[in-house]
């Protein structure tokens, strides 16, 4: 029984390459494997122990596990012609292991070359400042361009990583050095011009807001002259019509008392006019002499006016 169990296990010895034939082959969790007869009719053989025999059988083991690949110092030339070198690695998965088997010879290698040819000629798409600026912007789109052309092998791109960037060698370097010292001065420049323009545009702002702050108080206070003037106006207007109103109301009333005669009635106001003169003459500092040049005209006048003022002592 211990003699059969060695030369089992003897037969069950194997490697992933199939270098060593046996009787049994195992497939390994996280893998999918096909098995041929004599070339043809391939069989899905699930995880687990599977018969294999020699010269008839051939079987064919795909690791569907996520896997990365890595391409070293691969050189190439951005837009701008410069010479470049970069590293990167590129994850992968396989989702159908009959295509990976039967549609390409060997999906590493082949995925491996479709690599490194795209990642080439997506650095001749970016200028050097562009990568350097923005590496993921080439990270997505290798990884678009590298899952095109995979895809119909049944392996999905999953992740892909740009991990060294940089010039060929030393003297690019300097080159490139100066060019971008130079383009670090060309873009502050740029912006001290800016700040001028912007400086100088506060400035202009301030005083156009100025001139219009000047303008809006000058018109306001020109309508505020006006409307004070308007005012006063109404006012006077309104004390004048009050005045003539008093007046009509006098003249009606001194009417009635000299039985409408009218120009008795205007004798009398010349008359009343020429005493408050007088009054006033009389009660002034410098004043204390007051001639009269029509005599006859100035008695009667002041005549009258006492006389009615006798008959209506209220006015």
């Amino acid at each position: 029984m211990l003699k059969n169990t060695v030369r089992l296990s003897k037969i069950v010895g194997f490697n992933n390459s199939e270098q060593k034939r046996s009787f049994l082959t195992i497939v390994n969790q996280g893998f999918e494997a096909y098995r041929t007869t004599l070339g043809k009719n391939p069989i899905h053989l699930k995880p687990g122990l599977s018969l294999s025999l020699p010269v008839i059988h051939h079987v064919q083991k795909v690791d569907m596990r996520e896997a990365g690949m890595g391409v070293d110092k691969i050189s190439a030339f951005t837009k701008d012609n410069v010479p470049v070198q970069l590293s990167a690695v590129l994850f992968y998965q396989v989702k159908n292991a009959y295509k990976a088997c039967f549609d390409v010879t060997d999906y590493r290698s082949s995925i491996y070359s479709v690599g490194t040819s795209s990642l080439r000629s997506i650095v001749g798409q970016f200028e050097y400042d562009q990568i350097i600026g923005d590496r993921n912007k080439l990270n997505k789109e290798w990884l678009s361009v590298v899952g095109n052309s995979i895809e119909h092998w049944g392996v999905q791109t999953t992740k892909a990583e740009i991990q060294s960037f940089g010039p060929l060698d030393a003297s690019v370097a300097r080159t490139l050095e100066k060019q971008m010292d130079a383009e670090r001065d060309r873009r502050q420049q740029e912006l001290n011009t800016r700040a001028k323009i912007n400086i100088s545009e506060g400035e202009k702002q301030s005083m156009i807001l100025h001139s219009e702050g000047n303008l809006i108080a000058a018109k306001n206070l020109a309508d505020a002259n006006l409307l004070t003037m308007q005012k006063q106006a109404e006012g006077q207007k309104y004390l004048i019509e009050q005045e003539t109103v008093a007046l009509t109301k006098q003249l009606e009333t001194i009417s009635q008392q000299l039985n409408n005669d009218y120009p008795l009635t205007v004798r009398y106001l010349l008359a009343r006019r020429r005493f408050d003169e007088l009054q006033a003459i009389a009660n002034g500092k410098n004043n204390s002499t007051y001639f009269i040049n029509n005599q006859t005209e100035g008695i009667d006048s002041l005549k009258i006016f006492a006389d009615i003022q006798k008959q209506n002592p209220e006015n």
